[in-house]
């Protein structure tokens, strides 16, 4: 029977038809459709409806490099409220920043409303979290 669940939950996830769930556990992450590109957290979240509108009235980005000399870069291009838009690379286009933020809207956790979220583009990866998301947004340990 675990063999069957197991298979149905695989088909589920190669044909697109999975959501993001949580994971019980609060520090780990949670899976959605596309594990591939997209991985949902659960510690520095911000406020879903503060992400929301920050992806339907983007102000202008701000490309100032937020990390320290000799780290990887990270730029903030949008903040709204509590959420903020956090990128590896200044050469996104607004429009990939925006398609990016809609996407990480798939990791809304229901039972709180907060989201925090990384998905990997074209031209970098996108991270969605709350101000202080920039240190570890694109680390695996989060």
């Amino acid at each position: 029977m675990h063999f069957l669940l197991e298979l149905s939950l695989a088909m589920i996830i190669l044909t697109g038809h999975a959501s993001s769930r949580p994971i019980p556990n609060e520090n780990m992450r949670f899976w959605s459709a596309d594990v591939r590109t997209t991985q949902c957290f659960t510690q520095r979240a911000a406020i879903a409806s503060d992400c929301q509108a920050l992806v339907a009235n983007p102000p202008v980005p701000d490309w100032t490099n937020l990390a320290p000399s000799g780290a990887p870069p990270v730029f903030r291009p949008f903040c709204s409220g509590s959420c903020c838009v956090f990128t590896d690379s200044s050469e996104m286009a607004v429009e990939d920043l925006i398609s990016a933020g809609n996407t990480l809207m798939g990791c809304v956790e229901p039972a709180n409303g907060l989201l925090n979220g990384v998905t990997k583009t074209e031209s970098g990866s996108v991270c969605m979290a709350d101000t202080s998301g920039a240190n570890s947004c694109f680390h695996s340990s989060q």
